[in-house]
């Protein structure tokens, strides 16, 4: 699994960034504020590790509700770091995001490698210092270990594909919505495009063997004319 990076800002700056980031392997995902004041769910992007470059001038520098959208966000679920690239400004800007929440801010101009190695030592903090249950969906009796990809129920160890456990995670990310099978085939398989196949129902088979058979709460359920559902 790829190591996620969100990104948060726009401009020629916040592109440069994403492409340089991407030549280094990292996947890249990008957020506008628009969606953090929608309350985005970032169970569903689950990052390792927020970017945001803050190139405001000062005197509109992120307003109350930007940043507490941003703190909402940032305090669901997961805990992440969070780096920022601002200007070469006045130290109070400096201040103001390390006293907001900020674990590294940067000044431009940009030296790439530097930002490349604080954001290596950032996911490296916060690797070593997370524990089992900081990235564990835990449903009903099912519990889904993120960082290992491991998956128990009652206790017991569940053996399953990787494919078979990429399809659970993403049901367990999106717990008691209604997920598509067209939805699924392209975020699971990656297919673009509606496809005559079977795949989804056959894989959702296997899985309802190895979660639920056998026991009397069934997680794993139809949800008719729409697709599937994990439930709990």
């Amino acid at each position: 699994m790829k190591t996620v990076i969100c990104l948060i800002g726009a401009g020629e700056l916040a592109s440069r960034i994403k492409d340089f980031i991407k030549e280094e392997g990292y996947e890249i995902q990008e957020l506008d504020w628009s969606e953090l004041r929608q309350k985005t769910d970032r169970r569903s992007t689950r990052p390792h590790l927020v970017l945001l470059v803050d190139r405001e001038p000062e005197p509109v520098h992120w307003s109350e509700p930007d940043k507490k959208a941003l703190k909402e966000w940032m305090n669901q679920s997961l805990p992440i770091p969070l780096m920022v690239i601002i200007p070469e400004t006045s130290p109070q800007r400096v201040i103001d995001w390390l006293d907001f929440g900020a674990n590294d801010v940067m000044e431009e101009p940009v030296h790439w490698k530097v930002m490349l190695a604080r954001i290596r030592s950032l996911l490296r903090l916060f690797a070593n210092g997370a524990h089992d249950g900081e990235e564990m969906i835990v449903v009903q009796d099912l519990r889904i270990n993120l960082r290992s990809r491991r998956v128990s129920r009652a206790g017991q160890y569940l053996n399953l594909t990787p494919k078979e456990y990429e399809l659970l995670e993403f049901l367990a990310l999106h717990l008691n919505e209604a997920c598509t099978r067209s939805d699924i085939l392209r975020e699971v398989w990656g297919y673009d495009f509606a496809m005559d196949t079977n795949v989804v129902d056959v894989y959702i088979k296997h899985l309802r063997v190895k979660v639920d058979k056998g026991r009397e709460m069934k997680l794993i359920h139809t949800v008719r004319g729409i697709g599937y559902m994990l439930h709990g």
